[in-house]
């Protein structure tokens, strides 16, 4: 099976919190992913950090590293995904954010499982698939 690491996931991966860590322990060994949004939202915490963000640069890549973890472009089929997705939320009168959705769009535009912490939040997106 192949998935797709969501942010907040990653981010408590690297805060050490027990249910992260269980979960990328999991599918270890498995076609793992993440999204270029979920790569600019880690980054961007860790930039901003100005006490820990060396250090979890360091656990960062060696998270990406150690578990063969690549980064998905933004790309055609994920902006187009992205749009319809989109559409289909406006329609039922619901939202969500543009870095969620794109995340949500690469997850069901590659036919990928997106492991998340926030199932509710991504529940609502036509054909997503969750972890």
């Amino acid at each position: 099976m192949a998935y797709l690491v969501d942010s907040d996931l990653t981010i408590d991966f690297l805060r050490s919190k027990p249910q992260a860590v269980s979960i990328i322990k999991r599918i270890s060994g498995q076609d793992i992913k993440i999204s270029i949004a979920s790569w600019i939202e880690v980054m961007y915490g860790i930039r901003k950090s100005k006490i820990a963000g060396q250090k979890q640069l360091g656990e960062f890549q060696q998270l990406l590293e150690s578990r063969k973890i690549s980064i998905l472009p933004l790309e055609e089929k994920v902006a187009d995904e992205f749009v319809s997705l989109k559409l289909d939320l406006e329609k039922k009168g619901e939202r969500l954010a543009d870095f969620d959705l794109f995340i949500a769009a690469t997850a069901v535009a590659h036919d990928l499982t997106l492991v998340t912490g926030n199932k509710k939040h991504f529940s609502r997106v036509l054909g997503l698939k969750l972890l």
